[in-house]
C-alpha cells in the first residue's frame, strides 16, 4: 500500500528543468521512509517522452515508478490520468518545472495527519529560479511566476478564491476530493481542460480545490513546504505573460459557473461596446499619466479582456468572439 503519490503531467518539457526534477525526486524517494509511487504522463509530447534517455534512467532507479501517455491534450486530462492510474491516500502533483524540497513528503505527511479536515495543501514557499539571463524586471517582478513566502493558513471559503488557496504547483490532496473532481469530469459537470498546448487557460487546479470546499474539507499554505519554479527564457518576457493573465482570467467564469452552478443567477452582465472601450481608455491613461508602467497595464488589459471573454463563453454570448478578435488586436495573445 502506498502513502503517497507523485505525478507529474508534462508536455514537450524542457529537458534542462525536467532533468533538475527528476533528480529532485529520486534525492526525495531515497531520503524518505514513506512508500512512494511515481507516475509521469506524457501529454502527447513529441517526440515522445519515451524517447527521452533521461525519462528511461529515472524510471530505472526507482522501481515504483512509470510513465503512460494521455493521448487527450490538456492538464485536466493528464491530471485524470493520473488518479485513474494510481492508488495511494494522497496525491502530489508536480509541474515538470518544479523542483520540490528534499523533506516535501515527511513535511505534508506530518500535516495531513496534524490536520484532518484540510484536504489540500500547497507549499508556502516557492521561489522562482530564472535558468536564463532575463532583464532586470523579471528578477523584481518574481511574483509574476507565483514567488510566494507564505504563513500558515488555511480557509474554506466554497465560491470564493481566498488568499491561501494553493495553485497547481506543488499541490498536495487527498484522493477522495480527487475521485470527486473526476467524477464531475466524466459526467461532463466539469469540462475545463487546463493549459493545452500554447494555450494558457487554466481553471482545472481552480475547480479541484472547489471540489474539496465542497465536501467540507478546507485547503491551506505550508510555510515549511518548499518548491523552485524554474522558469527559462522562453516564459520570461512580457509577450508571455500578456497571455498567461489573460487566459488565467479566462477561465475563472467558467470555472465557478460550473463548481457552482446558482452563481448564474447573480447579477453577471458583458458591458457594451462603450462601457468596455472606456475601460481600456482609463487603463491607458494611467500610462500616460506614468501612474503605472506599460508592463502593468497591458497586464491589466489582459486581464479585463480576459475576464470578459470567458464571462462571454460561460453565457455562451456570441460577443466572445468580438472580445477575442480585440484582444488579438492589442497583441494580447
Amino acid at each position: 500500500m502506498f502513502e503517497f503519490t507523485i505525478a507529474v503531467c508534462t508536455y514537450n518539457p524542457d529537458l534542462r528543468l525536467l532533468t533538475r526534477l527528476f533528480n529532485a525526486l529520486l534525492a526525495i524517494v531515497k531520503s524518505t521512509t514513506k512508500k512512494v509511487e511515481i507516475v509521469i504522463v506524457d501529454n502527447n509530447s513529441s517526440p515522445p517522452l519515451s524517447s527521452y534517455a533521461e525519462l528511461q534512467d529515472f524510471l530505472s532507479k526507482i522501481s515504483n515508478s512509470r510513465c503512460i501517455v494521455e493521448a487527450k491534450q490538456g492538464l485536466a486530462a493528464a491530471r485524470c490520468a493520473a488518479i485513474k492510474a494510481t492508488s495511494a491516500p494522497i496525491i502530489v502533483f508536480f509541474d515538470d518545472d518544479n523542483e520540490p524540497s528534499l523533506d516535501y513528503l515527511e513535511i505534508l505527511s506530518e500535516y495531513f495527519r496534524k490536520y484532518p479536515n484540510v484536504g489540500i495543501w500547497g507549499p508556502g514557499q516557492i521561489e522562482v529560479e530564472y535558468i536564463d539571463p532575463v532583464e532586470q524586471w523579471f528578477l523584481d517582478n518574481k511574483q509574476k511566476f507565483q514567488q510566494r513566502n507564505s504563513a500558515f493558513a488555511y480557509v474554506c471559503e466554497p465560491a470564493n478564491w481566498g488568499q491561501y488557496y494553493p495553485n497547481g504547483t506543488g499541490f498536495a490532496l487527498r484522493r477522495e476530493i480527487l475521485d470527486k473532481y473526476l467524477e464531475g469530469v466524466e459526467t461532463a459537470k466539469l469540462s475545463l481542460t487546463g493549459r493545452q498546448g500554447n494555450v494558457l487557460s487554466s481553471g482545472e487546479d481552480v475547480q479541484i480545490v472547489w471540489e474539496g470546499m465542497k465536501m467540507g474539507f478546507a485547503a491551506g499554505m505550508i510555510p515549511e513546504l518548499k518548491c523552485k519554479h524554474l522558469i527559462p527564457k522562453s516564459k520570461a518576457n512580457f509577450s508571455y505573460l500578456k497571455r498567461l493573465h489573460f487566459g488565467t482570467a479566462s477561465a475563472y467564469i467558467p470555472a465557478l459557473f460550473e463548481s457552482f452552478p446558482e452563481t448564474k443567477e447573480q447579477d453577471y452582465k458583458l458591458p457594451s461596446r462603450l462601457k468596455i472601450y472606456e475601460k481600456l481608455t482609463k487603463l491607458k491613461i494611467k500610462q500616460i499619466l506614468r501612474l503605472k508602467s506599460q508592463q502593468e497595464t497591458d497586464f491589466d488589459i489582459a486581464e479585463y479582456l480576459g475576464g470578459l471573454y470567458g464571462l462571454a463563453n460561460a453565457q455562451k454570448s456570441q460577443r466572445a468572439q468580438e472580445i477575442l478578435n480585440l484582444a488579438k488586436i492589442l497583441q494580447l495573445l
